[in-house]
C-alpha cells in the first residue's frame, strides 16, 4: 500500500486523475501548482512505486512514457482523496461567509455594504440591493 505524505505526491495522483501526463510535463505542472522548483527525484520514484503497485500504466513514446492511471489507480486515488476531505472541508467552512440576505454560502469574494454603520456581507450587489430595499428572499428565486 502506498501512503501519499507529500503536497508533490498528492497533487501527481489528482495531476493523473485529470488526463494522463508525460512525466517532464508533470513536473511542469507540479512547479507551476505548488510555486517551486521540482526535481525529477521527487516524482519519477513515486511514479515508478505507483506502477509496481498497478496503479499506472505507461506507453513509452520518443520524448519518454507517458503515465494513466489505471482502475485500480482511480479507486485508489478516490480512497486517498476522501481521507483528505474531511480535512478539507473544515479549512474551507472556516472560510465560508453566509450572504445576509438570502442565505447562500460564499467562499471568496463576497461583496460588502455598511449599513446602519454595520459591515454586512452579501453574495452580490442584487441581494445587497433587495437586503436594503427590505424584500427579505426574493433574491435568487
Amino acid at each position: 500500500m502506498i501512503k501519499v505524505d507529500s503536497l508533490i505526491q498528492l497533487h501527481t495522483i489528482i495531476s493523473l486523475n485529470n488526463s494522463p501526463k508525460h512525466g517532464y510535463e508533470l513536473i511542469k505542472e507540479l512547479e507551476e501548482k505548488l510555486n517551486k522548483k521540482i526535481s525529477s527525484s521527487n516524482v519519477y520514484p513515486f511514479l515508478k512505486e505507483l506502477k509496481k503497485n498497478d496503479y499506472v500504466t505507461y506507453k513509452k513514446i520518443k520524448r519518454g512514457k507517458v503515465y494513466t492511471l489505471t482502475s485500480k489507480g482511480k479507486r485508489f486515488i478516490n480512497e486517498t482523496l476522501s481521507k483528505f476531505n474531511n480535512i478539507i472541508q473544515e479549512s474551507l467552512r472556516k472560510k465560508l461567509t453566509k450572504c445576509v440576505h438570502c442565505g447562500c454560502e460564499v467562499y471568496d469574494n463576497k461583496y460588502i455594504e455598511i449599513i446602519n454603520n454595520k459591515r454586512l456581507a452579501f453574495c452580490c450587489c442584487h441581494c445587497a440591493g433587495s437586503y436594503k430595499n427590505g424584500m427579505k428572499n426574493e433574491c435568487h428565486k
